[in-house]
């Protein structure tokens, strides 16, 4: 199975995706794992990202896509989480996972409200210390959300591929609502 999850910062995408990937035997590509790592490690790509990332911006298109591509090639399935964020990576990402015979099976999109969003976040930079979770950041963040990412929702609503899942809920109820929607998309 090849799983998309969208949703805002703070919806649970993370969790989420970790739970899919152990229940179902399948990788877990957190995007946003793989820059902080680089960046903790020093690494050229990290070098590269992290200023963009203090400033809560987006990491140039091209480079994510070299990015995933290098991870999913070798994976029979996967769950993306954090990629993609704007129409072009949306496009790009189907473009290159058709190129490698791996396209998604299901996009599931976590809805949480900005008040939401926003709380969980402070929650997590106090909890784990995350310098990138500081209310201005925040902001910025949700603000480019709204602004870029509303786009793709509509891309793969309008394919058919989108299933949306009440993210404001508790963590086992929203896995149990998203496997719910995986078993009627093996059904089809």
């Amino acid at each position: 199975m090849r799983i998309l999850i969208l949703g805002p910062q703070g919806s649970g995408k993370g969790t989420q995706a970790k739970r899919l990937a152990a229940s179902h035997g399948i990788a877990h590509v957190s995007t946003g794992d793989i820059l902080r790592a680089a960046v903790a490690e020093g690494t050229e790509l990290g070098r590269r990202v992290a200023p963009i990332l203090e400033r809560g911006d987006l990491v140039p298109d091209e480079l994510m896509i070299d990015l995933i591509r290098e991870r999913l090639e070798h994976e029979d399935g996967f769950v993306l989480d954090g990629f993609p964020r704007t129409l072009a990576q949306a496009e790009a990402l189907d473009s290159m996972l058709a190129s490698i015979g791996k396209p998604l099976d299901v996009v599931l999109l976590l809805q949480v409200s900005d008040e939401v969003s926003s709380e969980r976040l402070l929650g997590r930079a106090l909890e784990e210390g995350r310098s990138d979770d500081t209310p201005e950041v925040i902001a910025n963040r949700l603000r480019l959300y709204h602004e870029l990412t509303q786009p793709v929702i509509a891309r793969y609503r309008e394919a058919g591929a989108l299933i949306e899942i009440d993210g404001e809920r508790s963590i086992d109820e929203v896995e149990a609502e998203i496997e719910r929607a995986l078993a009627g998309t093996r059904e089809r």
